[in-house]
């Protein structure tokens, strides 16, 4: 069965940020302005979402009881803001990003505001997923040759409740496949989608 789609009202942009949201996204854009501005390699699939609609939709999530239990994963961390939003909200919440400069900073932030949220190096991409190899062609931004991160983590994908991702466009149907294939049922897939805004989805066995 596909996944499906859970429609975003418009409340969502009325909603309150969470308790320290707001001291956390500013923490991290400063760190993020000061990372661009000396760092003379430039990493080019490096963007930011908009945090504060993050913020809201994961109230909006919490809000309205969709979530099947605590576990929070970000593909693509990058800062690792979502994590560390998912971790204000009192998940367990993991960040997975293959650029270990990022892992760095993302680490530095969540010293700075005593975040439990935790990162890991490497590729969110399993190696087991069946028709991968037919569309990680396609693909230019993920990394599919690295090894299984989700050991070192200790957790598999079947065992959180909530995924975030901000694919680039046209990737959207691999982050999709993955999730489809490795998802529990009830899980939930949140997407960041520039001007469109967010996207949800819930696994559906």
């Amino acid at each position: 069965m596909p996944l499906q789609s859970i429609p975003l009202d418009g409340s969502i942009k009325t909603l309150a940020y969470a308790d320290q949201a707001e001291d956390l996204i500013d923490t991290a854009n400063e760190a993020i302005e000061t990372f661009m501005l000396a760092d003379l390699e430039v990493i080019e699939n490096f963007v930011t979402c908009d945090f504060h609609l993050l913020d809201q939709t994961m109230s909006w999530i919490h809000g309205n009881h969709l979530l099947t239990g605590n576990r929070f994963c970000e593909w693509g961390a990058g800062f690792g803001v979502a994590t560390m939003l998912a971790a204000l909200r009192g998940m367990q919440a993991v960040g997975i990003e293959i650029e270990p400069r990022l892992v760095h900073q993302a680490e530095e932030v969540a010293q700075r505001v005593g975040s439990s949220a935790r990162f890991f190096q490497g590729s969110f991409v399993p190696r087991d997923v069946e028709g991968l190899a037919e569309i990680a062609g396609e693909v230019k931004n993920v990394e599919t040759e690295e090894g299984d991160v989700y050991d070192e983590i200790g957790w598999e994908i079947d065992e959180f409740d909530l995924v975030f991702m901000f694919p680039w466009p046209g990737e959207e149907s691999f982050f999709e496949h993955i999730f489809a294939a490795c998802a529990a049922d009830g899980a939930l897939l949140l997407s960041y989608h520039g001007r469109e805004g967010m996207r949800l989805l819930r696994q559906e066995r």
